[in-house]
């Protein structure tokens, strides 16, 4: 019932107001609280006027100033009919102009108000000659022309400080979407520098390095012929120049890293100085993400070369499955007494775990009794064949 008042008396449901007035004037009627009529018309005829003034009300925001005149009409038939639903008319009339109606519209009505309660004023003291009646008429006719003006400002004034509110609000997520966006094309900005420096780094130095570890190993491998060592490093000295120079490229253009397939592995192994067993089972490449394939990639040669530095001599034994949802790698040694020790970053195995956790996947590492390592990449579909990012990288 309280949520019903306040919607009426907001002035926004009309049918709800006039179903309300409806039904006050038919109890009030029902229970004959009514006045004097003041012409000899069928009392009857209450009904249909009020009809039309409500009517007038469901049509006040479409046609206001000619509801607002049905209204007032209505209203004075009513009155005349001796209707007290009347007062109910003269309410809604008032209440709609200050309510819906222009700044000029509304101080014609104030003008016209404060007339007609100076001529019930005036008529009051042409009847009684009496200062008590002239002070009620204005009273009665102040209360029943002002209160619904009064009212219809306040309502307005909600509606005023709703409606600036929400503009308010909407400016203020208009700034942080701006900020939002400015903070984001920054950081883009950011990272564009940063790759930009990155690519020259490793052009300046790494590719320089590269090229002479070429030039010499080909110097040597011409005066000494059929050398697999110098024949490897010469191999994989031009390998790493080719790729260093596609992700100098890569890093300028801002494109995802290198991809990798797993369909290169037996390639890869078959290139390795140790001795390797493979068991290699990939029946369904095509169905594998591409972000997977890089991440499975990167991981049979990193484990290729930690191999080669710290356990020379002995053999890797390394499988790789792809099962239905994930694809499983497992590679073991056993651990030499005396560990060799190539030069390296050092952080070869977290970039392991690093690459299987960046597509869900697990890294489980052992040492004892035997050198162990256990990667499981998730092959869902969740997974977007775009990504070709390698966090390692």
């Amino acid at each position: 019932m309280t949520t019903l008042i306040r919607r009426i008396g907001s002035g926004q449901d009309e049918p709800e107001t006039a179903g309300m007035y409806l039904l006050l004037a038919a109890v009030l009627h029902a229970f004959g609280v009514v006045n004097p009529p003041l012409s000899g018309l069928p009392g009857w005829l209450w009904f249909p006027v009020l009809l039309l003034g409500l009517g007038a009300v469901l049509l006040r925001r479409r046609w206001l100033l000619p509801a607002v005149l049905v209204m007032t009409g209505s209203g004075l038939g009513l009155l005349a009919l001796g209707s007290i639903a009347g007062y109910f008319m003269a309410f809604e009339a008032v209440f709609s102009v200050f309510l819906l109606g222009g700044l000029t519209l509304r101080r014609i009505s104030f003008t016209l108000m404060c007339l007609v309660s100076l001529v019930m004023a005036v008529l009051a003291w042409d009847a009684t000659q009496r200062a008590q009646q002239v002070v009620l008429s204005l009273f009665l006719t102040g209360f029943i022309l002002f209160t619904p003006m009064l009212w219809a400002q306040n309502v307005r004034t909600a509606q005023d400080l709703s409606a600036s509110q929400a503009e308010r609000s909407a400016a203020l997520a208009a700034a942080a979407e701006a900020r939002a966006e400015r903070l984001s094309a920054e950081h883009h900005a950011a990272r564009i520098s940063e790759r930009t420096a990155l690519a020259r780094e490793m052009h300046d130095v790494l590719s320089a390095r590269l090229s002479s570890i070429a030039l010499l190993s080909g110097a040597a491998l011409a005066a000494a012929p059929g050398n697999e060592p110098l024949a490897a490093i010469r191999r994989e000295s031009v390998t790493g120049l080719e790729e260093m120079s596609e992700m100098v490229r890569m890093l300028h253009a801002g494109t995802p890293a290198l991809a990798a397939r797993l369909t290169d592995v037996p390639q890869l192994v078959a290139e390795a100085s140790e001795d390797i067993e493979l068991e290699y089972s990939v029946p369904h490449p095509e169905s594998i993400p591409a972000a997977v394939h890089t991440a499975a990639h990167r991981t049979v040669r990193e484990l290729l070369v930690n191999h080669a530095k710290h356990a020379p001599g002995s053999t890797l034994s390394l499988c790789l499955e792809q099962l239905s949802d994930r694809v499983w790698i497992h590679a073991s040694n056993p651990v030499p007494e005396h560990a060799g020790h190539g030069f390296g970053s050092g952080i070869g195995l977290q970039s392991i775990r690093t690459r299987a956790q960046a597509v869900g996947g697990s890294c489980d590492i052992r040492t004892v009794p035997q050198f162990q390592v256990q990667v499981t990449l998730p092959t869902a579909a969740q997974l977007q064949d775009g990504i070709h990012e390698d966090p390692a990288c």
